[in-house]
Formats: structure tokens, sequence, C-alpha cells
């Protein structure tokens, strides 16, 4: 598998182990630097937008026909009412459940980076296309 690390300010980051997720999400903010995009092999993508202490992850996943389904990620339990994640280009709205913390963050593109499942206190929202 081929990995692409990138933010809003650089195109591309080393990947772990030269340079880790926590080193990079700790410059995660809403002005400048407020998202992060993991790209596997040129098609599936997670990406963080927002700041540290509150955040936004989606996913896209590829089908074999070329087609794909957009998710949000949140907790499995929690609010549902509408919230705002602050961004440098205005923002995203999500379910506050689907607020994060960045190393909630880093725990999902950590998993995504090495092929393993979300835990279990996770859940995928799937966005309309």
């Amino acid at each position: 598998m081929q990995f692409r690390f990138s933010s809003e300010w650089k195109p591309d980051i080393p990947l772990p182990p030269e340079y880790s997720f926590p080193q990079a999400f700790n410059y995660l903010n809403p002005d400048t630097n407020s998202f992060y995009i993991l790209e596997r092999d040129g098609k599936d993508t997670i990406q963080c937008g927002g700041e540290k202490q509150a955040c936004t992850v989606e996913m896209r996943h590829y089908l074999a026909d070329g087609s794909y389904f957009h998710c949000v990620i949140g907790h499995r339990e929690g609010d549902t009412t509408p919230t705002k994640i602050r961004m440098s280009d205005g923002g995203v709205s999500v379910e506050k459940r689907e607020v994060l913390t960045h190393w909630e963050a880093i725990e999902l593109f950590t998993c995504f980076f090495e092929g393993r499942n979300f835990p279990e206190a996770y859940r995928l929202r799937e966005l309309p296309l």
C-alpha cells in the first residue's frame, strides 16, 4: 500500500516512523492549518478538520465499481444535535457526538494507516453524495 499524508500548509508530510501523527496533529488549528488528509493507494482517504480540542474525522472508501461512500466518524453514543467545527474555510456541520479531540483523530488515523478496524466506541454515519 502507498500512502500520502498532507495538511493545509504542508503538501507532503513524511509518514511514521519518520514523523508521527501526534507530532503532526500538534499543529492542528482552525486558522492556518485546519485539516490533515491521509490517502491510501490514491483512492481511500481519512481526513481530520478543526482544532485540537474540537475536530471532525471523515472517511471516503471506494468500492470495486468505482463508486464510494463518504462518512463522518463519531462516538457510537451521544448527542445528535447539530454543531459546527471551525476551520479556515468557515467550517463544517456535524452532530455533537461527532466532535472529537485530536487524540481520538490520531487513534483513527493510526487504525487507517495500519489497516485495523476502528474501535467499537466509534460509528460511521454515511453522508449524502
